[in-house]
């Protein structure tokens, strides 16, 4: 049999994507406990994903990339199979491998603007949202960041940023600006983020700080940094360039899907519920969901039509102008096709790190490195033994205190850039020194103390009072 080729083949691989991503989001839905399938039933044959790191390798270096110069036409055929998997299929390929090649594609860009001259910018601990809006608002974001800290007494902290005090700034100012209390954005019932209709009523000029908020994020995917910010699903779905449907809404206001889910099986005549085509608006005003909505009644015959009206109202209308200027500052520094392969929980991982906000001691003691010390020595196993019994609180401020980020990587610590580095302090006496840390290098100088628990009441005294550079 003949195989469709050229326009027809794309559009043919095209439609089958759509079809496949709707089930993959409806299957996304779905607990465990209620069916949801493996993610590994969504991968490609092993025989397909190899010709796709293949084709990825062809077209960044490596070994076969290397191969692959001497078979030009090979080469070419494996790069246009495998940009054709991540554009049609993404969720064919694991997780881990389009993270991989969204970090190849980043690098290029990297590499692009690697002549740019740095950005130095001088933040007062007390004002981290307006400094950094305030210097960073016209700033080319491709260039990089060196960052100054002036303590709360108006004195500039020691310490030369090579990357360090940038991530440290980044995470702060992702905390700050998203909080609430600031009232740029709101929470779900389930404490997810997502923009304040109502934000104007408390800040002059909300397009810029939305845009500027856009470009933190984009900036952090950027810079491979993950920062706190966890935002609802269908916010997520619109920095993916997809439209909120019905569905959706019961990631944003669960009360009101529930009751529309009431009204479109009520089995009796729905008029008697005297409901009208309106909106109730953030502000508590009503909004005409059609011309003279007010005066139009909820009947049993066009009630699907109110449902749809409503849910796009409140997913999209009410939320527009904040989420395009979030998106306008987001798209500055990232395309299309490097996010939107990707399902809204995986983008969220890829700003967020991790799910559950815990340190897999296991994978951290896997994927230390050593200072004047091995991995078998005292000091090693006894801080190891330390962070095992840590409360998880304890265990998160440790890794802020050493990398300047409270979540772990993305993918784990073997992706952590530099290593996590143990190193070891000689000391005569346990009250002789305290723990310090270089950030920039990701590094614990740890003194030598008498046993675990000295160095766990050690550790958790110097991350509770987060001094950094100021304890060295």
């Amino acid at each position: 049999a003949l195989l469709p080729k050229g326009s027809l083949l794309e559009t043919l691989l095209e439609q089958l994507g759509r079809v496949l991503a709707q089930l993959h989001s409806l299957a996304g839905r779905l607990s465990v406990e209620r069916g949801a399938p493996p993610r590994q039933t969504w991968h490609a044959p092993p025989d397909v994903l190899h010709e796709f790191r293949q084709g990825m390798e062809s077209s960044f270096g490596g070994r076969e990339g290397a191969e692959a110069s001497h078979a030009p036409q090979r080469s070419q055929h494996l790069r246009t199979c495998a940009e054709r998997l991540v554009r049609y299929l993404p969720h064919s390929v694991p997780f881990e491998q389009r993270v991989l090649l969204l970090r190849s594609w980043l690098q290029e860009k990297h590499e692009a603007a690697r002549n740019l001259p740095p950005v130095r910018i001088v933040i007062r601990r007390t004002h981290i949202f307006e400094d950094g809006l305030d210097q960073l608002v016209n700033a080319d974001w491709r260039a990089r960041f060196q960052v100054v800290f002036v303590n709360a007494h108006g004195r500039t902290e020691q310490g030369q940023d090579v990357g360090g005090l940038f991530k440290e700034f980044w995470e702060k100012l992702a905390e700050t600006a998203f909080n609430p209390d600031y009232a740029l954005f709101r929470t779900t019932e389930s404490r997810l983020l997502y923009p304040n209709p109502e934000a104007a009523k408390y800040h002059a000029q909300t397009d810029v700080l939305f845009a500027f908020l856009g470009l933190v994020i984009g900036k952090a995917i950027y810079e491979g940094i993950v920062v706190e910010p966890c935002f609802a699903p269908f916010f997520v779905a619109k920095l993916l360039g997809r439209h909120n449907s019905y569905y959706d809404l019961q990631t944003l206001d669960p009360s009101l899907f529930t009751n529309l889910e009431r009204l479109k099986h009520y089995d009796g005549d729905v008029s008697d519920l005297c409901c009208s085509f309106v909106a109730n608006a953030a502000d508590g005003s009503e909004v005409p969901l059609l011309p003279n909505g007010q005066n139009i009644a909820v009947t049993n015959e066009n009630r699907f039509r109110y449902i749809y009206l409503l849910s796009d109202y409140k997913l999209n209308v009410e939320l527009k102008s904040g989420c395009a200027a979030f998106m306008s500052g987001f798209n500055r520094l990232l395309e299309d096709k490097w996010l939107r392969m990707f399902g809204e929980d995986e983008l969220q991982q890829i700003i967020s790190g991790s799910s559950g906000g815990s340190v897999d001691v296991d994978d951290l003691q896997r994927n230390t490195q050593y200072s004047n010390c091995g991995p078998r020595d005292k000091i090693a196993l006894d801080f190891f033994k330390a962070v095992s019994a840590m409360r998880p609180e304890h265990r998160i401020a440790l890794l802020r205190f050493v990398t300047s980020c409270s979540r772990t990587p993305l993918l784990g610590f073997s992706h952590l850039v530099p290593p996590f580095t143990l190193h070891k302090v000689h000391i005569r006496s346990d009250n002789e020194k305290l723990p310090t840390a270089s950030t920039c290098f990701n590094t614990l100088k740890l003194p030598t103390y008498s046993g675990w628990k000295v160095m766990k009441k050690k550790l958790e005294f110097v991350v509770e009072q987060g001094a950094g550079f100021d304890l060295d």
